[in-house]
């Protein structure tokens, strides 16, 4: 059986990422492991394809870091790091777990398909295919089934 001592879980304040936070959580107990929280704040779309102000990049910043530490607070019982990255979500999230030495990517996956996966892209893709480390993706709504069944991480 895997042992996790460091789970990454990437963010962006979706019910999708609330249910991996869930699941890393449970894992976490079970493995007696440090979650690292991580947020990668991104401008919306239009303005990302032009310049961000410095200024209008460090309030996003500033913005997702109390968010992060919100989010936190109810995990509590168990260490916690937390990260606010700027940059490309899923380039940030590697690099992150590469830097942790991260034994384990929870992240949630909003399950797009067809044109929106083809115009927007899939952050959890691209982690999957340049993690180094085993990647956790969980469905929107599937955390909750912790709460019914603890046993389902069991396996994990």
């Amino acid at each position: 059986m895997l042992q996790f001592r460091l789970i990454l879980v990437p963010v962006d304040f979706s019910p999708a990422s609330e249910d991996a936070l869930h699941v890393a959580r449970a894992l976490a107990r079970d493995h007696q492991a440090r979650l690292l929280l991580m947020t990668v704040p991104t401008p919306p779309p239009p303005a990302r394809e032009v310049f961000v102000p410095e200024v209008e990049l460090a309030e996003l910043v500033a913005e997702a870091r109390s968010k992060l530490t919100t989010l936190a607070a109810a995990v509590n019982d168990l260490p916690v790091e937390l990260r606010v990255i700027a940059g490309e979500p899923g380039p940030a999230i590697v690099q992150a777990a590469q830097e942790a030495q991260a034994d384990l990517i929870v992240m949630g996956t909003h399950g797009r398909s067809g044109l929106a996966r083809l115009l927007m892209g899939s952050v959890a893709e691209y982690v999957l295919r340049h993690a180094p480390c085993p990647v956790l993706t969980i469905k929107p709504g599937h955390g909750a089934v912790l709460k019914e069944e603890p046993s389902s991480l069991a396996k994990v």
